[in-house]
């Protein structure tokens, strides 16, 4: 009987360890963003991450592969932060807004110098 119980526990962590990973996804909004529990989607195998995308025009959220990267140039500013579980990409935190102010703090005062 413990046989049969250790093997039904380990069948199901094998079921768990091969489950896709979710994420919020939807595309570029500002005021009109979906709400986030209509939005999730189960990632491919090629995706490992969630991201959350933030632009001056608004915010994005979905499935990414490994890398995660900031970008600044004339005509906006992205930053991406990634996370690596379940639904992890649902709000935008203090931690990625005050990165957000200093890199367009950044992008302003960096072409005047």
């Amino acid at each position: 009987m413990k046989l049969i119980i250790i093997i039904v526990i380990l069948l199901l962590g094998c079921v768990a360890l091969n489950e896709a990973l979710q994420c919020y996804s939807h595309d570029l909004c500002s005021i009109n963003c979906p709400q986030l529990s209509y939005t999730i989607k189960s990632c491919t195998d090629n995706d490992n991450r969630c991201y959350t995308a933030t632009f001056l025009g608004g915010i994005a959220r979905g499935c990414a592969k490994e890398r995660c990267n900031v970008q600044i140039n004339a005509n906006s500013v992205t930053a991406n932060v990634c996370c690596e579980t379940d639904l992890c990409n649902s709000a935008t935190t203090s931690k990625l807004t005050l990165s957000i102010l200093f890199m367009i703090l950044g992008a302003l005062i960096l072409p005047r110098i």
